[in-house]
């Protein structure tokens, strides 16, 4: 006896655009040229900075697994450049990644670069990272994004752009800048570092995860359940 299905073809599903870069990036955290896979989305001026730059795909992969803790996280890269760990940690968790970056020609790059690879979950702002308020994010990565300030000169031929030189008083600035952010990030936050951030952590943050990533230092801190503030100093003090 038949039962009817003997015969009748089954419709084969093709990966949509999305869905295979999706499963690239996936298989990619684990490939040995994964970076020089990923980064043919790039320029190639962009392609022959990347190493110093930007996060590798095995990095961004693990910290955005770290960060990511439920549909509904946000996560803000400080410093994001052309946008590489917004659109891996995008690809392989899922979830909304901002990327916040002063340089409005690396904006428009990265903002191409996600458009082509189709992931919708990742925005960037072209703006300086500390006027956006820490409280509309759940998760925060810092690639060690203010070392460039401390550069020589002879090292400015590195830079991403011309127009900016070593700036030690900058790179203090924005520690501060940085720092002060921390501070009004509410309770339950985690903050991801990749050779750090340039400064200590601040207070009310634990330090719950250390591994060793590619060159550097994974670290991954939380803030604890209270709330800190900075107080700004009295007139004369």
């Amino acid at each position: 006896m038949s039962n009817g299905s003997e015969g009748r073809r089954v419709p084969v599903r093709h990966e949509t655009p999305r869905e295979a870069f999706l499963r690239s990036m996936r298989e990619a955290a684990t490939h040995a040229h994964a970076d020089a896979i990923f980064d043919q989305i790039y320029p190639p001026e962009i392609r022959a900075v990347s190493r110093p730059f930007w996060t590798p795909v095995r990095v961004a992969a693990r910290a955005a697994e770290l960060l990511a803790t439920s549909p509904t996280t946000r996560v803000l890269d400080v410093g994001a450049g052309v946008g590489k760990f917004c659109i891996v940690g995008a690809a392989v968790t899922g979830v909304a990644f901002v990327g916040v970056e002063r340089r409005p020609r690396l904006v428009q790059v990265a903002r191409r670069a996600a458009e082509g690879c189709g992931v919708p979950s990742v925005s960037f702002i072209c703006a300086e990272f500390h006027t956006l308020p820490a409280e509309d994010f759940d998760a925060f990565y810092f690639f060690n994004p203010f070392e460039e300030n401390l550069w020589d000169p002879p090292e400015t031929l590195d830079h991403l752009d011309d127009a900016d030189s070593a700036c030690p008083e900058r790179f203090v600035a924005d520690i501060v800048r940085a720092e002060r952010m921390l501070f009004d990030a509410r309770p339950g936050t985690r903050v991801a570092t990749y050779h750090g951030f340039g400064g200590r952590m601040v207070p009310g943050y634990d330090l719950v995860h250390s591994e060793e990533q590619g060159t550097g230092v994974l670290q991954l801190w939380v803030r604890r359940g209270h709330r800190w503030r900075l107080v700004a100093p009295a007139h004369g003090d």
